[in-house]
């Protein structure tokens, strides 16, 4: 016969001692234990003034000292807002996925989830393909890098006010933005030893890598290094494409899967997006014709999983005034040369764009967002707002080609009034920097100038990117301008653009 259990005689009952388990155990839906179970405690003791207290190791105290705290008692917090960002991720401790990282980069990748996901997508979801990008990042230590950098940024931007991005930050920030830089270097290193070996299983990891360092680069600035990183892409992309033709084997030939197909669809269209709008402001095209005009054909841009939430259409008229914005050049240097046609074209476009139908392409938007919560009358004031935006950009594109001045007056007071309006929105009002900085240009006096930088401080506060403030300090020199001629005034649409590549979006 065996020894009654521990499980019976801690409950004063008396054990069958007929098997193990025993009936009475098992009845009872209790473990059955032979001696009283170990009790682990956190801490050196179980009682008395040191229960609870944990002593850590010198490696992991270190690295604890420039990870933002958790700990109430250690750092000084005055919002509880600030508690809850700074608080230990529970994400990260618990996916087992993630169990390789150090704390550090445990609180960024969470910081990613809950933060950055959300802002560079019109609408958030559980399906949110930056989200999905987290599954590429495992396996791909580029992409790993370039997540926690880009959330290292954006945590040390929160510490910069819109007036004083100068003024010293509180050292957490400091801290964050020191991390941001050695997790960018960290990432461009992987890419480069990514690089070296290219084939078509690493080409969607390196592709979102590379979309994430644009973005990483509106957060630090949004001039000219967003024009290297999509040139960069576009060569991946043709290099791809070569070795994927000669290839037979049945990697080649097999169906990649709805995930990898999506994600790269995705990929694609926001690289399109940035180049039809970075492009329109910038001296000189980022990247060729050819690779804008092959891939949105193949993947026509989803404005749902867009970050700014422009119909489609209307980027395809951005991206045709900005290409008759570079004509003016060649027709410059053409002595003699009629660009009837070209104006004849411009207008042409002008028409269709002012045809658009905003409450059709709202009311569609509403069904395919599933998302109840936003009205088809804010959607429609998003798109009017991005219409008028674009018709005062082709307005001024046909300005520069047939030298003659046009009136905005009345365009720029119906853009400003569709900010105001969608400001009460702040999902669809972290679209409109493009919009708003467009505006601005044609702002004249001081109340719509003060509306104008109101409103990008309110970007700022939305999006802590840094190319909402380099916006509003090209609209303030741009201001001051006003007593120059038309013809001067009308440059920054001509051939140097802004005279670097801005990217405001």
């Amino acid at each position: 016969m065996l020894r009654p259990c521990w499980t019976c005689r801690s409950r004063t009952v008396r054990c069958d001692q007929s098997r193990v388990p025993c009936l009475k155990c098992e009845k009872a839906g209790l473990e059955c234990h032979d001696k009283k179970p170990l009790r682990w405690v956190t801490g050196v003791a179980i009682r008395g003034k040191l229960r609870g207290f944990v002593f850590k190791d010198a490696s992991e105290a270190s690295q604890d000292s420039r990870a933002p705290r958790s700990n109430v008692k250690q750092v000084s917090l005055t919002s509880a807002k600030r508690l809850q960002i700074l608080q230990t991720p529970a994400f990260g401790m618990q996916d087992p996925h993630m169990s390789n990282l150090d704390q550090l980069s445990r609180f960024y990748v969470d910081y990613y989830c809950k933060q950055i996901c959300k802002l560079y997508i019109l609408f958030d979801s559980d399906s949110n393909p930056f989200r999905n990008l987290l599954a590429f990042g495992l396996e791909d230590l580029a992409l790993q890098k370039a997540i926690v950098a880009l959330a290292a940024r954006h945590f040390a931007n929160t510490g910069h006010s819109f007036d004083e991005t100068d003024a010293v930050m509180a050292p957490r920030f400091m801290h964050a933005r020191m991390d941001a830089l050695l997790f960018k270097k960290q990432t461009i290193q992987a890419l480069s030893s990514s690089l070296s070996h290219p084939g078509p299983r690493k080409t969607e990891s390196t592709m979102a890598t590379i979309l994430l360092l644009i973005f990483l680069d509106l957060l630090e600035s949004g001039i000219d290094g967003w024009n290297s990183h999509l040139q960069g892409a576009r060569g991946l992309l043709v290099l791809n494409q070569s070795l994927a033709e000669p290839v037979q084997d049945s990697y080649a030939k097999a169906d990649p899967g709805d995930t990898i197909r999506n994600t790269r669809k995705f990929i694609t269209e926001q690289l399109s997006l940035i180049e039809t709008l970075g492009s329109a402001l910038s001296s000189t095209k980022t990247v060729s014709e050819a690779f804008i005009r092959n891939e949105c054909t193949k993947h026509q841009e989803s404005t749902v999983r867009s970050f700014l939430g422009c119909p489609e259409f209307l980027l395809r008229a951005v991206q045709f005034f900005s290409d008759q914005r570079c004509l003016i050049a060649e027709f410059k240097r053409a002595d003699g040369s009629s660009n009837t046609s070209i104006i004849r074209d411009t207008v042409i476009m002008l028409e269709l764009t002012e045809r658009f139908d905003c409450l059709a392409w709202a009311s569609d938007l509403q069904q395919r967002a599933a998302s109840p919560t936003t009205e088809v009358a804010m959607l429609f004031s998003l798109s009017q707002a991005y219409k008028t935006a674009t018709l005062l950009y082709g307005r001024r594109v046909l300005s520069a080609l047939n030298a003659e001045a046009t009136d905005a007056t009345d365009l720029v007071s119906q853009l400003l009034g569709l900010i105001e309006i969608l400001q009460n929105d702040p999902v669809l009002f972290k679209c409109l920097l493009w919009p708003t900085f467009i505006a601005g240009l044609d702002c004249w006096t001081e109340s719509q100038q003060a509306f104008v930088m109101k409103s990008l401080r309110g970007l700022w506060d939305s999006t802590s990117c840094l190319n909402v403030i380099g916006a509003s300090k090209l609209l303030q020199d741009h201001w001051k301008r006003k007593e120059l001629p038309d013809s001067l005034m009308r440059e920054v649409f001509d051939v140097d653009g802004l005279g670097r590549g801005w990217l405001l979006i």
